[in-house]
């Protein structure tokens, strides 16, 4: 459920990866949104929420912050794997790519129309297998930009916490 949450970001990301003269943005769009999911499901199956905490916080996302350092080892191991690039362009692409997806979200998170602390308590707690303040289908329609029905049949949150730990 996540990697369908990251394929939002896919445009911003390939416009960003392009400016990064990778030959192919498309590609390397899709290995960085596997990267990043694999990371957060790796911190997330440890029990460690910070990394989505910020990604729906609603505040702004600095390249410095310690949920980007902690995110982008992983990161750029997995992209020197997958694209077949040096570990210096990997933490690089790393480097930008993970506040660039914080970020978007955040906008996400600060267009909704529900509080920002309620839609970031809402989405730990339904990882965390507990009901959040909002109701699933009313976040996802509101990150994803609708109503209720959003747009796009993502199954709620509680999918997203269950597609974490398989």
């Amino acid at each position: 459920m996540l990697d369908q949450l990251l394929k939002l970001a896919d445009g911003p990301l390939q416009e960003m990866l392009s400016g990064m003269n990778q030959n192919q943005p498309n590609q390397s769009a899709i290995a960085m949104k596997e990267s990043v999911f694999s990371s957060l499901q790796t911190q997330i199956s440890s029990g460690n929420l910070d990394a989505v905490k910020e990604m729906f916080s609603g505040t702004e996302t600095s390249p410095d912050a310690p949920v980007i350092q902690n995110l982008q080892g992983g990161v750029a191991d997995d992209l020197m794997g997958k694209l077949g690039i040096s570990r210096e362009q990997a933490m690089g692409i790393a480097a930008a790519a993970l506040p660039m997806i914080m970020n978007f979200f955040n906008k996400r998170v600060n267009d909704a129309p529900q509080a920002n602390g309620d839609i970031m308590s809402s989405i730990v707690d339904s990882l965390q297998g507990k009901s959040g303040k909002i109701d699933t289908s009313d976040l996802m329609g509101s990150l994803l930009g609708g109503g209720k029905s959003g747009g796009m049949d993502l199954g709620g949150l509680m999918d997203l916490g269950k597609g974490l730990f398989n």
